[in-house]
């Protein structure tokens, strides 16, 4: 891995200069596979790719795993990904399983428990429980929504069943299902890399970071030391990042397109146009447009003013901001969104070419027979 030095001597206007790292292990990719895998509603771009292969998987497997990848912004299983730092640049997702496998059962616990949002309190009776408190689990859970409160409480009470069932569902999906795709993604992956890192050296880091993930960047506030940028492409064209401000870390695992499912999809149509016409086909995103349009705003002011639930409106916001309609900002103050006029130009001129329009060539009224 090359890491990226000084970028604050790039960076006059005072954003990230801390260290970044560009990892292109394929094992994140591989962890990333499976929530794709359990989240066609959400992961559109692998939905055909993921009904042909569910099948593969062991019948008695299926409920662990949708128990650590199914539903929820955060998965349990997605903790393994912090796992991959540790392993070498060369490490295969055979490798992960082993790690996880030897991993201490409290900790492994930890990380799939700790969302990188989740507060100083909530983390610390966590702990309480795990090294045997179990009057405490109550309160660890107290104000979680009721299903992520039931699978963190199961994961407190049995952490080493759950550190074997996770072994058993990526040691099954490995050998049913990612090692058929394994050299193609690595292929590509190892393509992303000097990519990414060329783009560091000629921009400022939170410009190359947002054009990396198609408008996520991170505030100056926040005062990182290290993010570690890893590609992906089972996540194309979303993003996931995890930032640990008591670490001074971030993790964001990023999109690359590639034309692995292309085979499972018979419509040959601009994805990216189609993307920003669903996302503006709901009426509730449009009202959020036409909010952001007027002044950038933060997740909670957007929950109050469409008088809608929390998830409802940062599943709007994720379907806008991969659509490449909305810039996503993180600082201390929590997230904050904002109009992108280049993204929003470039799909009216998408939409333009598609029609084969031009204002060159309308008809006026007078013109009309």
């Amino acid at each position: 891995m090359k890491l990226i030095r000084d970028l604050a001597i790039r960076e006059p206007d005072g954003g990230f200069g801390g260290e970044v790292v560009v990892n292109g292990s394929v094992c994140y990719d591989f962890v990333v596979s499976l929530r794709a895998l359990f989240n066609a509603r959400i992961f559109t771009r692998t939905k055909r790719w993921g009904a042909t292969q569910l099948p593969r998987l062991p019948e008695p497997l299926l409920p662990k795993a949708k128990f650590f990848f199914q539903g929820f912004d955060t998965s349990l299983g997605y903790g393994a990904a912090r796992i991959v730092d540790r392993l070498p640049a060369e490490a295969s997702p055979g490798d992960l399983i082993e790690a996880v496998a030897k991993m201490p059962p409290t900790e492994l616990a930890m990380f799939m428990l700790d969302t990188g949002e989740t507060s100083q309190d909530r983390l610390e009776a966590y702990r309480s429980v795990l090294a045997g408190d179990t009057s405490r689990l109550a309160a660890a859970v107290k104000g979680l929504p009721p299903g992520w409160a039931t699978r963190c409480r199961q994961v407190l009470r049995h952490p080493e069943t759950a550190r074997s069932d996770l072994v058993d569902v990526f040691g099954a999906h490995l050998s049913q299902i990612y090692s058929h795709h394994l050299d193609a993604v690595a292929d590509r992956i190892a393509a992303s890399v000097p990519l990414a890192r060329k783009m560091l050296e000629v921009l400022p880091a939170t410009a190359a970071i947002e054009r990396m993930t198609g408008g996520y960047t991170l505030g100056a506030d926040l005062a990182l030391r290290k993010v570690t940028l890893a590609p992906s492409v089972f996540i194309h064209p979303f993003m996931s990042a995890r930032v640990d401000e008591q670490s001074g870390e971030a993790l964001i695992i990023y999109g690359v397109p590639s034309d692995i499912f292309d085979s499972y999809d018979p419509v040959p149509v601009r994805r990216d146009l189609i993307a920003a016409l669903k996302a503006m086909s709901d009426p509730s995103r449009l009202t959020l447009l036409e909010i952001l349009g007027a002044r950038p705003a933060y997740a909670t002011e957007l929950v109050t003013q469409l008088g809608l639930t929390q998830p409802t409106v940062h599943h709007h916001l994720a379907q806008l901001r991969t659509a490449g309609l909305i810039r996503q900002q993180r600082d201390r103050h929590g997230m904050k969104y904002s109009i992108r006029d280049d993204s929003a130009a470039e799909v009216l001129r998408s939409l333009t070419e598609l029609l084969g329009t031009s204002t060159e060539h309308e008809t006026t009224r007078e013109d009309q027979p």
